[in-house]
């Protein structure tokens, strides 16, 4: 795996990770190069072994562990009204309402939920777009017309993702934004991302799906499916996963948790915050195998989980662990610039030198 981190980035997230726990004070007080590369080395070559132990030190202000205990899938019953319709949803800011391609009220929303559950993930018009506002990002040229569809986290109002989506369009990339039902991205089988990539750019050559936490996971059964399992349109060059990792996301059987460890046609974005408590690192760290081969890292320093959409999160305690959070120490703004940056710069990567095509089913 390729690391985007600078050597003072790694240097500055090693230590802040290490003071957290009392026996890595003394480490965490020596502030020297040597040990910050000694450290690493361990890192690149075994992770698990070294992350994990580290990770499981973390703890909350509570003293609940972070990245040990994963959020138990809930009932249909406690989370949804039925239809498609949440019992709880964090909702948009001010600046995200501000960001729309069109002004869509709470009620314009819940139409969609209600379409797209009615539709069963194949609705065309249940989604959010925003066309590219340039050619391409800054100092670099493709052939290729590029997109992005951006998942929702989970019980996030889709327009909280409207202000990313907005910078996406500002580097060169048309961006899509689907409602789900319940405001949860399960795209299983990929027929959402047919759909709405179909309904709204069938001109761009080169896909990216990713998604943020929940939307992250179904981003890359989304990806999984359309690429390796004989799809033909969308032509999916990368996924990008956002404070997230790839696990299974209870699909039906006969749909195996993604897995593209040796694929070298997809490329992978993973952008994580290190403020972030809200990501299950462990897990993170364990399902690293389920990575491509060209997977870039991304380490925000000062980003946490929330920030990577702009909505609020007050209420979000009745999901449990979905509440945790670090404080930023950067602005929204910047987290949200230093995201849309590692995205492009991977999809730009991917269509550079790509000649992906469709495996057979038999291969899935």
């Amino acid at each position: 795996y390729s690391f985007t981190y600078s050597l003072f980035t790694i240097h500055s997230s090693l230590r802040d990770h290490l003071s957290i726990h009392p026996s890595f004070q003394s480490m965490a007080s020596t502030t020297s190069l040597g040990v910050t590369l000694t450290v690493l080395l361990a890192v690149v070559i075994t992770p698990s072994a070294v992350l994990r132990p580290l990770y499981h030190h973390r703890h909350h202000h509570d003293g609940a562990p972070v990245g040990v205990v994963e959020a138990q899938p809930l009932p249909v019953s406690y989370y949804s009204n039925g239809k498609g319709e949440p019992k709880y949803t964090s909702s948009p800011l001010p600046e995200a309402l501000k960001a729309m391609p069109y002004a869509c009220d709470d009620d314009c929303v819940s139409k969609l939920r209600f379409k797209a559950w009615e539709m069963q993930g194949n609705c065309t018009t249940c989604a959010f777009a925003w066309p590219a506002t340039t050619t391409v990002m800054a100092n670099t040229t493709t052939s290729d017309i590029m997109g992005i569809v951006l998942y929702n986290g989970a019980f996030v109002d889709p327009r909280s993702y409207s202000v990313l989506a907005s910078k996406l369009a500002s580097r060169g990339v048309n961006v899509i934004v689907p409602v789900f039902p319940n405001d949860l991205a399960t795209d299983c089988n990929g027929m959402t991302l047919e759909a709405v990539t179909n309904a709204f750019f069938p001109n761009v050559t080169a896909w990216m799906v990713a998604g943020h936490s929940y939307g992250g996971v179904g981003a890359s059964y989304a990806a999984a499916s359309t690429l390796l399992c004989g799809g033909t349109s969308p032509r999916v060059v990368a996924l990008g996963v956002i404070g997230s990792y790839i696990k299974d996301l209870q699909c039906p059987e006969t749909i195996p948790v993604p897995k593209f460890e040796g694929d070298d046609h997809l490329h992978a974005a993973v952008i994580t915050g290190n403020r972030d408590l809200s990501m299950n690192l462990t897990n993170f760290v364990d399902n690293l195998n389920r990575l491509p081969v060209h997977t870039t890292f991304t380490s925000i320093i000062g980003g946490n989980h929330q920030q990577f959409g702009s909505y609020d999160p007050s209420g979000r305690s009745r999901f449990g662990s979905y509440d945790i959070d670090g404080n930023a120490t950067i602005s929204r703004d910047a987290q949200l610039n230093a995201t849309a940056d590692a995205l492009v710069r991977t999809l730009l990567r991917a269509t550079k030198n790509n000649d992906i095509s469709p495996r057979s089913l038999v291969d899935c």
